[in-house]
């Protein structure tokens, strides 16, 4: 069997657009005074106001899916490290203290009887937010939230959710 070299000039690449490197295609946007990390975010939030619906609150929520912890037994591995302001990697043993794992989603309404919809625009889905989305869905069932969840990843998707969020909660 005879194996067969790639060229590199089918490789993808990560092009990063504007002044926004955490997510990948994202350009800042303000409206209304809000800043906005990325097109797709300022779209659902032009909708949601044309489509009367201005109830919601934008990154407000802070759901925290795992409590900060102190890892007291020996873990050696690769971690960074800050030597005159700049980051270091280097790689030996670790006990530290664990940060707490933190969800803020994009567009949330929350009744106090724990009912509403939150929308999580996401043109591109990362394997950090496929983990945290769902880890965001356990904690919502194990603390006896009923909230749809709405995660468009393009401007059409948005206008259907929009669409299911006025039937649903709007009538």
């Amino acid at each position: 069997m005879m194996v067969k070299r790639v060229s590199n000039k089918f490789k993808k690449r990560r092009k990063f657009k504007g002044d926004n490197k955490k997510i990948k295609n994202a350009t800042k946007l303000d409206i209304d005074g809000i800043k906005f990390k990325s097109n797709l975010e300022a779209y659902c939030y032009k909708h949601l106001k044309e489509s009367g619906i201005d109830d919601f609150q934008y990154e407000q929520f802070k759901f925290v899916l795992q409590e900060p912890f102190t890892f007291s037994n020996s873990s050696v591995e690769l971690y960074e490290r800050t030597v005159d302001g700049k980051k270091v990697r280097d790689f030996g043993e670790v006990t530290s203290n664990i940060r707490a794992i933190t969800y803020t989603p994009d567009f949330v309404m929350i009744r106090p009887d724990k009912t509403g919809y939150v929308i999580e625009t996401k043109g591109f889905r990362t394997d950090q937010f496929t983990l945290k989305w769902k880890m965001f869905k356990n904690y919502l069932e194990t603390n006896g939230y009923k909230l749809s969840l709405y995660a468009p990843n393009n401007q059409n998707n948005v206008n259907k959710c929009i669409q299911s969020i006025k039937s649903r909660y709007y009538l």
